[in-house]
């Protein structure tokens, strides 16, 4: 039988759902390159949230966010903590009745499809789910006890073990440096140590990198970058056996991280034209911890004493930046692009442990079969050109 040749550039959670899905197929001969560690980069730095009816993406695609969650779930279940889940529930608070409709109808989607959901305006029960919220000006919140948050580095090396038992191949502490063309079309690729590889397809899944790695193909990739700027505080009452849920507001959301509450900007509130939000950066340059702004700690504690007061007084533990990968449309873009055989799986932003097994499967069945999809369609790169 011959072989397709693939080449991923990026093991991340978007490189490894990719080379996974791909390894399904007999015929593929895959080969990751990752210039450090699988999971690593951006992905070793997500808050890994699968919410069943937050904001993070819409409810027109649903079937996306199930499919990751249960991918996730079904992971555990055939080895518990292979996708790290610590399933916490999650609250989604609504300030507006567009926010409202938008939850309830996220909580009908998730009970039919067999999960708890409920839409709570009794606002001592929500202050019972979250001690020390503010409910003056909440409408509501939705909740489920069902889901929670997962590790992207985890996923990541769960979906690399499954691809290697399937015959692929992972080359770590290998950068990828030039992309090699043979007309307008990319026909292999050379490493730092200048050896040179060929393939038939060549995926971009580098993220926050992407733009750069487009760069060595000739291809201008149209991502910007906004800034992950994520805190970790120190609760001023610790409550012995309480759960802190997931907790959605439009502007931030907070998770518990031990003994710890993770905080961060939404990345769907992040304007693309605010220099201090967004702009083209080296992700290389991002230090593994620290590097934050006092901008967007204040932003979040005046968030706090407004909606959460009683985290308002929380200390500040440590904190890490990193950098998002956001298209305008805050949409990702999949598939083929005016580089023949040059493919991406980027631009995720705040969505990439949500999105990325939906995505590789179909990516995977349009390397391999030649058959596109309604997602591949609507995230293809083509939509950006018309921009």
């Amino acid at each position: 039988m011959e072989k397709k040749r693939i080449g991923i550039i990026g093991g991340g959670i978007s490189g490894a759902a990719l080379g996974y899905y791909l390894s399904l197929y007999e015929e593929a001969d895959i080969t990751i390159f990752e210039k450090n560690r699988i999971g690593c980069g951006t992905t070793a730095k997500s808050a890994g949230t699968v919410c069943l009816f937050d904001d993070s993406l819409s409810n027109r695609y649903w079937d996306v966010r199930l499919y990751g969650f249960e991918t996730y779930c079904r992971f555990e279940r055939e080895e518990k903590g292979s996708a790290g889940f610590d399933q916490t529930g999650t609250l989604v608070v609504a300030l507006s009745e567009q926010e409202e409709l938008r939850i309830k109808a996220g909580i009908a989607l998730a009970k039919a499809a067999g999960y708890s959901g409920e839409y709570i305006t009794d606002k001592s029960r929500i202050e019972e789910i979250l001690p020390g919220i503010n409910t003056e000006n909440v409408l509501g919140a939705g909740y489920t006890r069902d889901d929670g948050y997962f590790d992207g580095t985890m996923i990541s090396n769960t979906f690399v073990k499954k691809m290697q038992t399937n015959g692929g191949i992972v080359k770590t502490d290998m950068e990828v440096t030039e992309i090699i063309r043979k007309g307008d079309a990319a026909v292999g690729l050379k490493t730092a140590d200048g050896t040179r590889y060929d393939f038939d397809t060549i995926v971009d899944c580098t993220g926050p990198w992407s733009r750069f790695t487009g760069e060595l193909a000739g291809l201008d990739v149209p991502i910007w970058h906004t800034k992950a700027e994520a805190f970790f505080l120190c609760p001023p009452v610790k409550r012995p056996g309480y759960v802190f849920p997931v907790l959605k507001y439009p502007a931030f959301y907070a998770l518990r991280a031990g003994e710890n509450v993770f905080i961060c900007k939404s990345h769907l509130s992040m304007n693309l034209d605010d220099p201090m939000h967004a702009g083209q950066w080296d992700p290389d340059k991002l230090p593994q911890t620290g590097g934050t702004d006092d901008y967007f700690i204040e932003f979040l504690f005046d968030q706090m004493d407004t909606y959460v007061p009683g985290l308002a007084d929380s200390g500040l533990v440590s904190s890490w930046l990193s950098y998002r990968a956001e298209p305008r449309d805050f949409l990702p873009i999949i598939g083929e692009t005016p580089v023949k055989n040059y493919l991406l799986a980027t631009g995720y932003g705040g969505n990439g442990v949500i999105e990325a097994p939906a995505v590789s499967r179909d990516l995977a069945k349009l390397i391999m079969r030649g058959e596109s999809t309604p997602l591949l369609e609507e995230w293809a790169f083509k939509r950006l050109l018309k921009q």
